[in-house]
């Protein structure tokens, strides 16, 4: 998965240099949740917690920049074999979903 990077190198990255904790979850993510042991079906999601507002305010910065940069990719190789790019987005939530325990 280009999110988390070879052997999630990426998540990896940002831990070490914010001490956030990253968690990719929903459709996708692979991560089977709860007694049942089954993958949610909310949204692909990463979530992020820090022990401070700076090393949040941090790790929040560079995924964007992570996942702006695989967006950036996703859309050259669309124009390379001829397709168009989907428009992409990041859509951030802070707190607690609706429904989370």
């Amino acid at each position: 998965c280009r999110i988390l990077g070879s052997h999630g190198k990426h998540m990896k990255e940002i831990a070490q240099a914010t001490g956030a904790k990253l968690r990719l979850r929903g459709q996708g993510s692979g991560f089977l949740e709860g007694d049942e042991r089954l993958e949610s079906t909310d949204e692909l999601m990463l979530c992020l917690s820090a022990q401070d507002w700076e090393s949040y305010q941090e790790a929040v910065r560079l995924v964007n920049e992570l996942l702006n940069g695989i967006y950036e990719q996703y859309c050259a190789f669309c124009g390379k074999i001829g397709g168009v790019a989907p428009h992409l987005e990041i859509s951030m939530h802070e707190g607690p979903r609706p429904g989370s325990r």
